[in-house]
């Protein structure tokens, strides 16, 4: 059934590739033996497996050049003929068989769109960068992208839409208010009676609050920016007794002032405080502290002493607004003299930042003159500079990635890229965001074109604090943890499991990442580091000592029984379940595609999924129920692999947690045990298929593209770099110093280059 389903699966492949190409070539003879040693077998007359007789094509000598390819790509996976085959061809033969197939057709190239947009991170941390501001609101703005071969870096996915347009104005707009501040941020805020929230008895009636018996009114409110705030209190009273009405005025629960209160009812009295708050929500509440009643008193209007507010007036933040950090830059940027003049230095400094390259003289006036006719002529220079960043926020220049596209010259095919081409590729890769100074610098002089001077901006980048954005972003979406927040989680069978706890178990995942990246750890501390980082949350989920301070990450060495690196993370065994239950298919696919670089395909359609909650089950176990799911033929060549790394997985719950006692013994399809999550992790250690698939899927997300036939030398390079040395900064190094990374693909080479969406930015 496994061999049947395998050869099948190669079958549907190899038919659709020669559908695809449609032209005859000539078999290399170099494959032939290995064809009729290992394949024809199956593959021959009018019972060859799935329909392709190999027998055939190789008395003809030919074959359809889909066929070719398709052979090729299996060839190149080693993943034919079936693993279940106990004699297989050297790594040697398949390397000489791969080499005879493009020797006959040149393999299949990609190359990136020359016009892509940034994505929503690269913007974040372009803005922070350049314009001070938190990279987190930043990505609030806008809307998530889309995801293409497993990353946002995808330019296939970059288009440019007029509703993203749009967003993008609005968010420009609001980015320049904040960097560049009015002179006054005052506001007023006004929480009439009826809203006041009341502790203590009255009513309100007549426009008036009132306490009739000691008690409080508060009102609350949001200072919109940190700074010194005016509270004022309308307040008006009935008299009795000898004293007046005590209001005492208070902030979040602190007291600021008291006054006696005079006015009576039809009139108000205003009780002013000023204090110092922080941005964020508070509440000022007038307390009434002296209540006295004398119902014998012979004038009715002398027998209930009794406190009223009608309004309560905030009025903030008070004063000058201090200049940002942006205006105190953009005002040391441009100097003295006449404000134009002054303008154009900011347009020039800040616009080689954001656009990535030094501007000339005529784009230097044309920005600056958009900005004075936004703002006005007459307009005071903060303004001009406020609409002089909304301008570079919205130019496409800024919003778009363009590399030009190099005529066919002498060589291979390939051009290099500018300096300024490869420093925004490589600010991109490793900050998602845009060049610093000093790359720019190198750029301009022509360093980045040595190698030697290229692996040292890597090694100064990866030292970066910037380069938290490959945990952040690259990490998170390989191990498919991006977004976790936001995953649901059954509140009855795991009510302990909420946002936060959840944002906790991502950034255990990110900082084990973050080590690697910085070299603190080597690579394969990914899937063999015994011990993690916990916060206070996470220790209690685990059952691990609790760190020593609030809100501090403390490193533990985890429990024998939980699996060693991200295999034993609670973020990856969350991702990988069901809202109520594990899911080992989930989880084996999972292995499969990030740790084993292999991907199965999507399931065939009206394949029924397995029940979600217990009492769906009927009573049968979990591994019963993938058992019958297997039986069927088009389930099986993929689950069989897949459900057997799953269920070792299974002493591990749904919220992450390790439970004793579960079955998680199973065995591969070549006969193979793995005992529980530990064998998996002893499989990974076995060859370099971990090594292979970081390396790809960093090269994916590096350039932007998917890999292609032709890259197929080079990840293959890269893993074996990657294993010798195990370090990242080596892995990344080479995939910068690599031609795919450096280069593009000249107009009219010869490159069999495969079809590669262009993003349209006016969809």
């Amino acid at each position: 059934m496994r061999r049947l389903a395998a050869t099948t699966s190669l079958a549907m492949v190899v038919a659709a590739m020669a559908r695809a190409d449609g032209v005859d070539v000539a078999i290399p003879a170099e494959i032939k033996p290995l064809l009729t040693t290992h394949c024809v077998d199956c593959h021959e007359g009018a019972r060859a497996k799935g329909g392709l007789d190999l027998e055939r094509a190789l008395a003809a000598g030919a074959c359809d050049e889909g066929m070719l390819r398709a052979l090729r790509r299996r060839l190149a996976r080693r993943d034919m003929p079936p693993a279940t085959e106990t004699v297989r061809p050297s790594d040697a033969e398949y390397r000489a068989a791969v080499g005879a197939i493009d020797a006959v057709c040149a393999p299949v190239a990609r190359e990136v769109p020359a016009v892509r947009r940034l994505n929503r991170a690269q913007y974040a941390g372009a803005v922070r960068d350049v314009f001070g501001f938190d990279a987190d609101r930043v990505r609030e703005l806008l809307p998530r992208d889309e995801i293409g071969e497993g990353f946002d870096t995808t330019a296939a996915t970059l288009a440019l839409p007029p509703l993203l347009v749009e967003k993008y104005f609005d968010a420009a707009e609001r980015v320049a208010g904040e960097c560049v501040l009015p002179a006054t941020r005052e506001r007023r805020q006004q929480v009439s009676p009826e809203k006041l929230e009341r502790n203590g008895q009255g009513g309100t009636y007549d426009g008036v609050a009132w306490l009739a018996t000691m008690g409080a009114l508060g009102a609350r409110f949001d200072a919109p920016y940190a700074g010194r705030y005016r509270i004022t209190f309308d307040a008006c009273a009935q008299f009795a007794g000898d004293a007046l009405p005590e209001l005492e005025a208070s902030v979040d629960g602190r007291r600021i002032a008291s006054a006696a209160i005079q006015a009576a009812a039809d009139t108000a009295q205003p009780v002013v405080i000023e204090v110092a708050l922080d941005a964020g929500p508070h509440v000022a509440r007038a307390r009434f502290t002296n209540d006295f009643y004398d119902p014998k008193n012979p004038d009715p209007k002398r027998r209930d002493r009794n406190l009223g507010v009608a309004r309560v007036l905030i009025e903030g933040p008070l004063g000058p607004t201090p200049d940002s950090d942006f205006e105190r830059r953009a005002q040391a940027i441009a100097g003295d003299g006449a404000d134009g003049e002054r303008l154009r230095r900011v347009a020039a400094a800040i616009g080689e930042e954001c656009f990535r390259r030094p501007l000339a003289r005529e784009e230097v006036d044309a920005l600056a003159a958009t900005a004075i006719a936004a703002a006005g002529a007459q307009a005071a220079f903060d303004a001009q500079l406020r609409a002089l960043v909304t301008a570079l926020l919205v130019d496409p220049r800024f919003l778009l990635r363009v590399e030009a596209v190099p005529q066919l010259a002498a060589g291979n095919g390939h051009a290099a890229l500018s300096g300024l081409e490869l420093a925004s590729r490589l600010s991109f890769f490793l900050w998602s965001s845009v060049p610093d100074a000093e790359l720019r610098r190198a750029a301009a002089a022509g360093e980045l074109a040595r190698p030697d001077a290229l692996r040292a901006q890597v090694r100064r980048m990866l030292a970066d604090p910037r380069a938290a954005s490959l945990s952040q972003r690259f990490a998170t979406q390989w191990l498919g943890i991006d977004g976790l927040e936001a995953k649901q989680i059954d509140p009855v069978l795991f009510p302990g499991v909420d946002a936060a706890l959840l944002a906790s178990m991502r950034r255990e995942t990110e900082l084990l990442f973050d080590e690697v990246v910085r070299g603190a750890r080597p690579v394969r501390a990914l899937i063999e580091s015994r011990n993690t980082r916990v916060d206070a949350r996470l220790a209690a989920h685990y059952g691990l000592a609790q760190p020593s301070a609030a809100n501090a990450w403390s490193e533990r060495e985890i429990a024998p029984d939980r699996g060693s690196g991200v295999l034993g993370h609670a973020s990856v065994l969350v991702a990988t379940s069901n809202p109520t239950r594990t899911s080992p298919v989930k989880r084996g696919k999972w292995v499969l595609q990030a740790m084993l670089d292999d991907a199965p395909p999507p399931p065939p359609p009206g394949v029924p999924q397995l029940p979600e909650r217990a009492d769906e089950m009927k009573g049968r176990s979990m591994r019963e129920l993938m058992a019958m799911h297997r039986a069927n033929p088009d389930c099986a060549a993929c689950h069989v692999k897949m459900d057997a790394i799953g269920l070792a997985f299974e002493s591990a719950s749904a919220d992450g947690r390790v439970h004793a006692g579960a079955d998680d013994a199973t065995e591969l399809p070549d006969g193979s045990i793995l005992r529980g999550v530990r064998g998996v992790g002893d499989m990974l250690a076995k060859n370099r298929a971990f090594e292979r698939s970081l390396s790809r899927q960093l090269l994916v997300y590096a350039l932007g593209r998917g890999t292609a036939d032709a890259d197929d030398a080079l990840v293959d390079g890269l893993a074996a770099r990657l294993a010798d040395k195990g370090e990242f900064a080596v892995l990344v190094e080479e995939i910068v110093l690599s031609d795919a990374f450096g280069t593009r693909i000249a107009r009219g080479s010869r490159d069999r280059v495969g079809q590669e969406p262009i993003p349209c930015v006016n969809r």
